[in-house]
């Protein structure tokens, strides 16, 4: 594997994970809001999620960290398209996940209540978690590219050495006292003996 292809999955792992963990923050909310009756039917293996989206986020911190040190230049994408981006792949994977939790479990009332028991609250509740979303990414993109300045300056000084108390005055030589140091004597040496 080349480094190249090594950075874009670090990159698409970090948004993998941020998506899930936001996902899992989605699915809960809106079932916070529900009546007790709907929010015990099919839900119950999601607190079986919480440490796969645990090692996910970690995965996300390793990747950066990775993509850091690599020198990964990150993309700059506008914050109100990466909020929609995050926003919309919210919604999608909430309605992909009620849908099956419909189809699988016994007892759940389906896509088809969605709309139905305060079932909207979720679409504002998907802008809320994809503009959280969006500035957590665009943080460790930050952490990122903060890392790959460091790592980069770590062959070569810096800054220059620090320099204590205050600088002695030069130094100077009175010509009058050292003619023959600078050339200005009166008279050439006197000749070799031979």
């Amino acid at each position: 594997m080349d480094v190249r292809s090594a950075m874009r999955t670090a990159h698409r792992l970090r948004l993998a994970s941020i998506l899930a963990a936001g996902a899992f923050a989605l699915h809960q909310l809106r079932y916070l809001s529900a009546p007790a009756g709907l929010s015990q039917e099919g839900h119950g293996y999601m607190s079986d999620l919480l440490p796969a989206i645990a090692v996910l986020l970690l995965a996300a911190l390793v990747a950066t960290l990775i993509r850091g040190t690599e020198g990964a230049s990150p993309t700059r994408v506008p914050l109100h398209r990466r909020i929609a981006v995050f926003a919309g792949a919210l919604l999608a994977i909430y309605l992909a996940q009620e849908s099956l939790e419909g189809v699988i479990a016994a007892g759940h009332p389906g896509p088809g209540a969605l709309p139905a028991q305060g079932g909207w609250v979720a679409l504002p509740l998907a802008i809320a978690i994809g503009a959280l979303s969006a500035l957590l990414a665009g943080a460790l993109e930050g952490v990122e590219r903060t890392i790959a300045i460091v790592h980069a300056g770590r062959g070569r000084s810096v800054r220059p050495p620090a320099v204590r108390g205050r600088g002695l005055p030069a130094r100077t030589i009175r010509l009058a006292a050292a003619p023959l140091a600078f050339g200005l004597a009166r008279r050439p040496p006197p000749p070799a003996p031979a």
